[in-house]
């Protein structure tokens, strides 16, 4: 099974997703993922997949998974998820993953990495 792991647009390792956990690249615990619940490393939910809808801790939709595209709570498309890259509005490679299914890069890249600076 390849690693479990999300890097950016250099194929440097930002982060690893294994067992539920959501790790930096120090595999130093930064979330959890379990059964659609997105959650702090203090166990807080910030967050839920709840079938193609991206929620918030308050449970309202944010956002949306459908076909690949990430969108806004208004629907336009901020992203792509395809073929192990995450991709920009404009279809630029800000990332790539492996071993980790399309839903759970979903949620660690738009919960965990878009308030972070690792594709800056």
């Amino acid at each position: 099974m390849q690693a479990q792991r999300l890097m950016n647009s250099s194929r440097s390792t930002v982060g690893y997703l294994e067992n539920g956990r959501v790790m930096s690249s120090s595999r130093s615990t930064i979330g959890y993922i379990d059964d659609g619940r997105v959650m702090n490393s203090s166990r807080s939910t910030i967050g839920y997949f709840d079938g193609e809808q991206i929620k918030n801790s308050s449970r309202s939709t944010i956002g949306y998974f459908d076909d690949g595209r990430v969108m806004n709570s208004s629907r336009a498309t901020i992203g792509y998820i395809e073929d192990g890259r995450v991709l920009n509005s404009s279809r630029a490679t800000l990332g790539y993953f492996e071993g980790v299914r399309r839903i759970e890069a979903a949620l660690f890249f738009f919960f965990f990495l878009r308030t972070r600076t690792a594709f800056e």
